[in-house]
């Protein structure tokens, strides 16, 4: 593989999960063990309530996916604009991994400055992204009240 990935310059991307490995994800993640149960399970009726999802298409498995399994393999480490540490931070809310901080040891202060650092690079006023500025508040606010 490392003579393949040479001539190819470069890692090969990782493959998309298919539906049936997310909707399998997703189930899981919800203690179900199909479709038919996650419907009727009260905990994923809150985690869609007041999104129109149709469930024929793969997006809304993805973005499932993404909450309440993992980021999926084909889009970590990613580059770009809206990308801090490897995370799409529009498409991923994953707050520990962007603010690079570990969950059981991290103070209100650790959340702070690694806001107060990333938002140097992001503010508006600093020639960066509304959006992802909007983003990072919402991370760090939610980190802010599990402590």
């Amino acid at each position: 593989m490392d003579f393949a990935e040479f001539i190819h310059g470069g890692k090969f991307k990782e493959v998309e999960p298919s539906m049936t490995e997310l909707k399998k994800a997703v189930c899981q993640a919800f203690d179900c063990s199909n479709y038919q149960a996650l419907k009727k399970n009260k905990a994923f009726k809150l985690a869609i309530a007041g999104r129109d999802f149709n469930f024929r298409s793969k997006e809304p498995w993805r973005i499932l996916y993404r909450e309440w399994v993992r980021v999926p393999e084909n889009e970590r480490n990613e580059i770009g604009p809206s990308t801090i540490n490897g995370i799409d931070v529009l498409k991923n809310f994953r707050p520990w991994h962007v603010f690079q901080l570990d969950a059981k040891t991290a103070t209100a202060d650790d959340i702070n400055g690694a806001f107060r650092q990333l938002a140097k690079k992001h503010h508006p006023d600093a020639g960066g992204d509304r959006r992802v500025f909007e983003e990072l508040q919402k991370m760090r606010d939610s980190l802010l009240l599990m402590r």
